[in-house]
C-alpha cells in the first residue's frame, strides 16, 4: 500500500473509533437536574427569608431598637420549634452562607448534638458571609463562625438571648 493509503485509513479507523466513543457517552453527559427533594421543598416564608438571607446580625439588640426582617423571621422560626427542624437540616446544606449559619444557631435549640457535628463540617467551609454588629458590617468565612460557634463562649452572638 501508498503512504497516503495508509494515512487515510488510519484517519478513518481513527475518526470512526472517536464517533462510536462519542456516541457511547452521550447518556452520561445529559445535565443533571436537582434532586426532586431540592427543587420542589417549599419553605415557609419566615425560612425563606433565612435560607437567602445576604449576612448574619448580632442578635444583641437594645430593647427599643428596631428589628430587622432578619431578625423577625429569625424569631418566628424559633417560635416554630421541632415542627420546622427539617426544614432547617435541609436548610444546613441548601441555604446561602448566611442561611446556613441561621441554620444552624436554630439547630443548636432544636437538635444540639446536629448542631455540634454540623459546625465541626463548617469548620473548613471558605464561603464569605458578612456579620453587622452595631453600625459595622465584617467579612469572615462561615468556618471562622463555625470555629467561634464551637467555643466556650462566642464573640459572634447570633442566637436570640
Amino acid at each position: 500500500m501508498k503512504p497516503a493509503t495508509n494515512a487515510l485509513i488510519i484517519s478513518f479507523i481513527l475518526l470512526s473509533g472517536l464517533s462510536n466513543s462519542v456516541g457511547a457517552e452521550e447518556p452520561s453527559e445529559t445535565p443533571k437536574t436537582p434532586a426532586a427533594e431540592e427543587s420542589t421543598v417549599k419553605l415557609p416564608v419566615f425560612l425563606e427569608t433565612l435560607k437567602n438571607a445576604k449576612q448574619i446580625e448580632d442578635s444583641r439588640l437594645p430593647i427599643n431598637a428596631p428589628k430587622s426582617e432578619l431578625r423577625k423571621a429569625f424569631e418566628q422560626a424559633v417560635k416554630a420549634g421541632p415542627g420546622v427542624k427539617t426544614d432547617v437540616i435541609w436548610m444546613t446544606h441548601n441555604a446561602s452562607p448566611a442561611g446556613r449559619l441561621y441554620a444552624v444557631s436554630l439547630l443548636k435549640k432544636l437538635d444540639p448534638p446536629t448542631a455540634k457535628s454540623t459546625l465541626e463540617e463548617f469548620k473548613q467551609d471558605k464561603d464569605n458571609v458578612s456579620y453587622k454588629h452595631g453600625g459595622e458590617i465584617v467579612h469572615y468565612s462561615v468556618g471562622e463562625i463555625a470555629i467561634d460557634q464551637l467555643s466556650a463562649h462566642p464573640i459572634i452572638v447570633i442566637d436570640l438571648p
